[in-house]
């Protein structure tokens, strides 16, 4: 009887496991996704970049240029959310 229940227990878990394996980015990533037309409005002036990768991925990016840099700060902004909001952030 106790062997049953290990057997069980350890059928559940891998189960468990492999859903979890399967479903990991749905878990995970919870991306906003902006219309294709959608029209940025900053206060601020910005360049809107489309960039194509090597292995044809498409990348979209915003450049928020200052007047006097020393630098290029390059963001990434993490796993949800769009870059609709990004331009209202102020450091």
């Amino acid at each position: 009887m106790i062997i049953k229940a290990i057997i069980i227990i350890a059928a559940v878990y891998f189960v468990i496991c492999a859903l979890l394996y399967v479903y990991q980015e749905k878990l995970i990533f919870f991306p906003q996704k902006l219309d294709k037309n959608y029209r940025f409005g900053f206060a601020q002036p910005f360049e809107e970049l489309n960039l194509v990768t090597n292995d044809n991925t498409h990348l979209h990016g915003l450049l928020f240029k200052a007047d006097s840099s020393k630098g290029l700060i390059f963001y990434l902004h993490g796993n949800g959310g769009a870059l609709d909001s990004w331009g209202f952030v102020n450091c």
